[in-house]
């Protein structure tokens, strides 16, 4: 909730998204790479540019209502939860009462390792203090197809 414009690095060889030690869970700094999606990557690109043209600075909020003749404001913990919640109504709504979207940062670190990024790498991208709550995530099967692995897998 608190990420800012200049927090989304979508320029360059490595990509990345800053998480501030305000923002970050255990309170240690960190760099999540962007790299690793195109998709993703495109999408907060497009929507950092959108942000800029908008007169955003670099400490603006990057997630922002946007209204006509008025500065954006960053969304609360509140609204950001229930527009995920909108968005996830498609899943039904027994699957839709226990999704939060803390399951997001558990479905990138499962599906990143399941694309083969090393559990080092996979370590500092979640902040995690050490790799064994990292390996906590290896139990993530793929399906027949091996789709899962197929997110991040390394270009």
């Amino acid at each position: 909730a608190n990420l800012q414009v200049g927090d989304v690095r979508a320029e360059g060889d490595r990509p990345h998204l800053r998480i501030r030690v305000g923002a970050a869970k255990g309170g240690r700094s960190r760099r999540v790479p962007l790299w690793w999606d195109a998709g993703t990557l495109r999408d907060l690109a497009e929507w950092r540019r959108n942000r800029q043209d908008d007169g955003a600075g670099e400490a603006a909020p990057f997630v922002a209502s946007r209204r006509p003749g008025r500065a954006a404001v960053a969304l609360s913990r509140f609204t950001l939860r229930k527009r995920f919640r909108t968005a996830c109504k498609c899943l039904g709504k027994q699957r839709l009462e226990s999704l939060t979207i803390h399951h997001g940062r558990h479905t990138f670190i499962s599906h990143a390792l399941a694309g083969k990024r090393s559990l080092a790498e996979v370590r500092d991208a979640a902040g995690h203090a050490n790799v064994s709550v990292t390996s906590a995530y290896l139990h993530v099967a793929v399906d027949a197809d091996d789709r899962v692995g197929d997110l991040f897998a390394p270009a």
